[in-house]
């Protein structure tokens, strides 16, 4: 069983299209996976086939003591996911209320489950905000890595070093040897983008992920069209990126799991 959780340094570094994209790019070596989305965004379905029409999501189910499975799906490709769903405004106010115990639940839930079917890759889209809450009720040990989204760019490098010295999580992730940063929208053909990439990978080159997910149109044109890009443009360079990365999960967590 592997356990990942994705969350964007700030809006628009792409974790929702990351955790979707690489979800199906799992599935197509077989692995089996079980993606959930934990943002009351809930956009990570669009990237796996849900149409608009489908308003149930785990938020909903466990506000009204049901369990959260029952709002599962599954692609047209095969990745199962659980979408956090729509809410109504008293809904979200009770949701908000108790989130952290929410989102408590959701990891112990799906931890039982996955050790009920087997091996299996966990993937959670979360917030930012919430890994306070898994660091603090120690759910966090059931997580294998935080994957911190990020943009090769001045903003995004500023963002990040503000965030590192604001709170202390940064160096207790690394410490617990459960941060990676991934860079997103990567644009090597312009001078910012190669140098903020130099600069990443020189000041935290242990934890940067080595795989680069470019910035490519097929990733806006699969999402209108409801599908992951492995599906919608399988020769396109995000196609490719992302079976990288999975490739790269899979050595790297396995040989983890191995060592220990």
């Amino acid at each position: 069983m592997k356990r990942l959780v994705f969350v964007s340094l700030r809006g628009g570094c792409g974790s929702t299209t990351i955790t979707a994209n690489l979800s199906q790019a799992l599935v197509k070596i077989n692995k089996q996976v079980l993606a959930i989305d934990a943002s009351p965004e809930n956009l990570m379905g669009l990237h796996l086939g849900l149409l608009n029409e489908e308003h149930e999501g785990w938020a909903g189910k466990v506000l009204h003591n049901f369990s959260l499975f029952e709002a599962g799906y599954q692609s047209p490709q095969g990745a199962v996911f659980i979408p956090f769903g729509q809410l109504s405004s008293k809904q979200q106010n009770q949701f908000e209320q108790n989130r952290a115990q929410f989102l408590n639940s959701l990891v112990e839930t799906t931890l039982n489950a996955s050790e009920e079917q087997g091996e299996q890759w966990q993937l959670f889209h979360s917030q930012l905000s919430d890994l306070n809450n898994l660091l603090a009720n120690d759910a966090i040990d059931a997580i294998d890595a935080v994957f911190l989204t990020i943009t090769a760019d001045a903003l995004s490098y500023s963002a990040l070093q503000s965030w590192i010295q604001n709170h202390p999580l940064f160096h207790d992730l690394v410490a617990m040897g459960k941060l990676r940063i991934l860079i997103s929208h990567y644009q090597p053909e312009t001078e910012v983008g190669r140098d903020f990439m130099l600069v990443l990978k020189k000041e935290y080159g242990r934890i940067l992920v080595p795989v680069l997910i470019h910035r490519d149109t097929a990733l806006l044109d699969c999402v209108a069209n409801l599908t992951t890009v492995q599906h919608f443009s399988p020769i396109s360079q995000a196609a490719k990126d992302f079976q990288s990365l999975a490739f790269w999960c899979v050595s790297t967590f396995s040989s983890k799991q191995s060592q220990g």
